[in-house]
């Protein structure tokens, strides 16, 4: 069967670390962006594509090599007025974007 594989139990226990951030945390991120939507009077729909698009791109490629976005691109510009709007909206929100933004410009590739 080819979805079995074998693996220690520090792989299953990473692994299932692995599986909350792909899963768990992603969905969640999907909550938030529902809740802005929903404050801002838009409808969550209009992300699906970008979500479905996501998905798609790292069926070909590893993830960090589609990674796009600010903080991919370095716009300090962007993630600054990111940061503005999301401490007037919600705190919490403000600190998760933080903590990604930190997260995705440590993995940005060197300039070449």
């Amino acid at each position: 069967c080819p979805n079995v594989y074998q693996i220690t139990e520090a792989q299953r226990e990473a692994l299932h670390v692995a599986a909350v951030f792909v899963n768990n945390f992603s969905n969640h991120l999907y909550v938030i962006a529902n809740d802005i939507c929903d404050q801002q009077g838009l409808d969550f729909e209009i992300l699906k594509p970008l979500i479905r698009q996501t998905v798609r791109k790292i069926e070909d490629s590893a993830p960090k090599e589609v990674q796009t976005g600010p903080a991919a691109r370095g716009d300090e510009g962007t993630i600054e007025r990111h940061f503005a709007w999301l401490e007037k909206y919600r705190a919490a929100y403000l600190s998760i974007y933080k903590t990604l933004t930190v997260s995705i410009v440590g993995s940005r590739k060197p300039k070449q």
